[in-house]
């Protein structure tokens, strides 16, 4: 049998992987990074002598992108007469496009799961019933509180709940104390923290991050947006002071409360006005190229960095 299983959260995919999949033992993973369709198809063709049943996962499969120039039609003949002793699953990390024809002919066996982004109170219901199989009572209003505080991404609220339930070791109440001190604030923090890394030219602390944020599946291009706004407030408050401008004028014009003004002021003397225009400028034709072309969005955003 051929499985396709699309959605953009690990966790996800995996909870739907167990349920094709009863046992993890004995899978074989494939990066189809490091292969092709036909000698996928050609393994999962295989039949031993000894009639053995194969279980394999193939991941990454950008074949399946709506912008891929791959031949598939090796796949579309197996999954016509695929091997009885083989379950197969293709994984893709988004949504696919539902006019290819492999997607058709899985549709038509009721092989194709596509599990849409989660909404906050799926995340929720998803997260006490995490809980409640692992001997854990969680309320309704903390398990709010670890998706808000996870961004509504599950597979961050998820590894929190799971940090949580390990700190305790046993099944018990989770108390809302212990999620303040345990659940990590808003990922906003690392986002500000990101910001004032490559402010500083701290390139260490950025490339850390920056694996954080690929982890987390943090869009690189809402990076570069609070870049650029740094990087402008900075001109923009320089141009002022010159003009003779006072620190509350400045504010008001920036929209900045007085403390955000120091702050930006102070990370101004680091710059002349010529560097922050070439930093903006950069941004701008980085923003630009991750939007129209196919370039990795994290390798981009890490040469920017290396070259601070």
């Amino acid at each position: 049998m051929v499985y396709l299983i699309a959605s953009n959260s690990y966790h996800v995919r995996l909870e739907e992987i167990t349920k094709i999949f009863k046992s993890l033992d004995d899978v074989e993973v494939i990066d189809y990074n490091d292969t092709n369709l036909v000698e996928i198809v050609h393994l999962c063709s295989y039949t031993s002598l000894f009639d053995d049943h194969k279980k394999i996962l193939v991941k990454n499969c950008s074949f399946l992108d709506a912008k891929s120039k791959d031949d598939i039609e090796i796949l579309e003949k197996y999954i016509e007469n695929p091997n009885p002793l083989t379950e197969v699953i293709f994984l893709f990390n988004d949504k696919v496009d539902e006019r290819k024809k492999v997607i058709k002919l899985l549709k038509d066996k009721n092989a194709f799961i596509y599990i849409k982004p989660l909404g906050y109170k799926d995340i929720n219901a998803k997260l006490i019933a995490k809980a409640k199989s692992e001997g854990y009572k969680l309320s309704e209003s903390n398990a709010s509180y670890i998706t808000f505080a996870s961004l509504s991404n599950y597979d961050i609220a998820i590894m929190q709940l799971e940090k949580v339930m390990l700190y305790y070791n046993e099944a018990c109440e989770i108390k809302k104390i212990d999620l303040e001190n345990l659940v990590s604030q808003s990922l906003d923090d690392n986002n500000f923290k990101f910001v004032d890394a490559v402010i500083k030219r701290d390139v260490k602390s950025a490339m850390q991050l920056i694996k954080d944020f690929k982890l987390f599946k943090i869009e690189p291009i809402v990076l570069i947006s609070l870049l650029a706004r740094e990087y402008r407030l900075m001109l923009f408050a320089k141009y002022l002071q010159d003009k003779g401008y006072s620190n509350s004028d400045i504010a008001k014009k920036l929209g900045l409360l007085d403390w955000q003004l120091d702050k930006t002021i102070n990370n101004s003397y680091h710059y002349v006005s010529k560097d922050l225009e070439d930093k903006l400028l950069e941004l701008l034709d980085l923003d630009y190229k991750l939007k129209s072309n196919n370039m990795d969005k994290y390798l981009a955003l890490e040469l920017f960095v290396l070259a601070l």
